[in-house]
């Protein structure tokens, strides 16, 4: 009988340890070391609590901040897919087999995934990210960024200094 799943009335009971299948050793993708650091930077927004693991909750958290109402069976079966060691929780690398499956093989999927990124950002769906934009997903992914800071990125990334980011400079800070 596995340990008892998370319920409300059960806060300390551990998820159920059952074992996933192992993903499809067909994706043999490798990351180069770009991809690797902006993946440490997407499993670091996802890692609210800096302990090292994106656990259930704050997978939840940051899938419905972007938008994304899964259920609770979903981010189970998504943290039970890719979790090697059984401990319920999405390390470093797991979460690059997460990215694996997510982009398959040839990447394909990249362009239309980082446009589905930019189109979070870009909450008013004018196809720019402006200062205020930043500022409340930043607020929402517990990202506590001061004014200042904010518009230094806008700055760094906005080439043609129009002070918002387009989805081409959006793309040009993402594969730098």
């Amino acid at each position: 009988m596995g340990r008892p799943a998370l319920t409300p009335k059960n806060k300390t009971a551990k998820p159920d340890r059952r074992r996933a299948p192992s993903p499809p050793t067909l994706i043999t993708r490798e990351f180069s070391q770009e991809e690797i650091l902006e993946f440490r930077d997407a499993f670091a927004m996802f890692d609210l609590d800096g302990g090292g693991t994106i656990e259930f909750k704050e997978l939840h958290h940051v899938l419905k901040e972007l938008g994304d109402e899964p259920s609770r069976e979903e981010i189970e079966e998504m943290i039970l897919l890719v979790d090697e060691n059984g401990d319920g929780e999405i390390d470093f690398d797991e979460f690059l087999t997460l990215m694996r499956l997510r982009l398959g093989d040839s990447g394909e999927d990249a362009e239309q995934n980082l446009k589905d990124v930019f189109n979070i950002f870009d909450a008013d769906g004018s196809g720019f990210i402006d200062k205020h934009e930043m500022r409340l997903l930043m607020k929402k992914l517990a990202q506590d960024l001061t004014e200042e800071e904010i518009t230094q990125i806008i700055e760094v990334v906005d080439k043609d200094e129009d002070g918002e980011i387009s989805f081409e400079e959006f793309k040009t800070l993402v594969s730098e």
